[in-house]
């Protein structure tokens, strides 16, 4: 007799919930077919064992999955009724994931807007707040021979480390929970005020409707932003530094021909 003895830990459970979100259905529905000699888990099973992975390992290496899956393939086949093969989770494979998550931007997109929305329905999350945040990420990295297609770049660093390259990355999040709704990977040299809009936009898609109290930062303050949203029937609160204040009634109107900014406030001319 031959007995083999795995750790369990919390795999079942993160496995669980994976399923209950409909991780994999809403992949493998959006993404295209893997090529005709593609043989084993789909794309949507081997996006449920990386996440587990990371989830449990705090560790995002595409190389270190493959020996981990080993290590616990009992439990994972148990957990997800799947047969999992040796080289299932090979770097190879959940690269390909990874590429293709990367290179269908409007898949990802509609993946992101059926999982929000889903998760919604299933757990009657309210849907009365939601916001939306930037931030910036230094790394120390050599910029490569194509600048120009990567996101890394020298902008302004909320670290202070301006001789560093960076990226930005976007999250909106639903209150009170903080489930995320809506998230981007940018360049690291961009501005964040038009980003806001677009955001709202798709936090609507995802919500399913436009009754919602759309909290950001001062970045989101400025006129055109303000405007936008309301034009579209939104409803937002953010704080607005004195310099994107609505300007004098009279000047709006065009009663006044020019205005100039002094500091922070509006001065008539």
């Amino acid at each position: 007799m031959e007995i083999s003895s795995e750790r369990i830990d919390d795999i079942p459970l993160i496995v669980e919930w994976l399923k209950q979100m409909e991780i994999a259905k809403c992949i493998d529905q959006k993404l295209r077919e893997p090529h005709g000699n593609h043989k084993g888990l789909s794309y949507g099973q081997l996006s449920v064992l990386l996440l587990t992975y990371i989830i449990t390992q705090s560790d995002h290496r595409l190389s270190a999955v493959e020996p981990w899956v080993q290590t616990h393939r009992t439990i994972l086949e148990l957990s997800t009724g799947w047969s999992i093969g040796e080289k299932d989770a090979s770097d190879d494979r959940l690269a390909r994931v990874v590429e293709e998550l990367g290179l269908q931007s409007q898949a990802r997109l509609e993946i992101e807007v059926k999982l929000g929305r889903h998760l919604i329905r299933a757990y009657e999350l309210p849907t009365v707040v939601a916001r939306a945040d930037t931030t910036s990420f230094s790394v120390n990295h050599q910029q490569g021979e194509s600048p120009e297609e990567s996101l890394l770049h020298h902008g302004y660093s909320k670290d202070f480390r301006p001789d560093l390259l960076q990226y930005r990355q976007l999250l909106a999040t639903l209150d009170p929970m903080g489930m995320p709704l809506v998230s981007a990977t940018l360049e690291g040299n961009g501005a964040d005020d038009p980003l806001y809009f677009p955001t709202w936009q798709q936090m609507v898609k995802v919500i399913g409707h436009k009754n919602f109290v759309f909290i950001a930062d001062c970045k989101a303050g400025s006129i055109a932003t303000r405007a936008t949203i309301a034009a579209n029937r939104g409803i937002y609160c953010v704080p607005v530094p004195t310099r994107f204040a609505t300007p004098p009634i009279s000047e709006a109107m065009g009663t006044l021909p020019t205005s100039r900014n002094c500091g922070d406030s509006f001065t008539a001319t």
